[in-house]
């Protein structure tokens, strides 16, 4: 288990999803502003790896590869024009 302060998860996922060739910066931003508004009222299927410990929240991973699954699914919702589906798991 991987125990990321969220500060953290944003940035690793920003840089994976920077990474890809067909996303880049613009899109990393637009997932942060989605994952923040997601953070603000966590529900769907992410909103148990969401723990809260001494004031500070943290996203709870099984291993690095979840962290890489995330972008990777990302990349894939933007390539079949699908974002609405990739958020639908964050927010429904």
């Amino acid at each position: 288990m991987i125990e990321l302060p969220v500060a953290d998860f944003i940035e690793e996922v920003k840089e994976e999803i920077i990474g890809y060739e067909e996303l880049g910066e613009d899109k990393a931003l637009i997932w942060e502003q989605q994952f923040k508004r997601w953070l603000s009222n966590p529900i769907g299927i992410y909103k148990k790896n969401l723990k809260e410990k001494k004031g500070e929240r943290y996203i709870i991973l099984k291993d690095e590869m979840e962290l890489f699954k995330i972008a990777d699914q990302y990349l894939v919702a933007v390539d079949s024009e699908e974002e609405d589906k990739y958020w639908d798991a964050w927010f429904k």
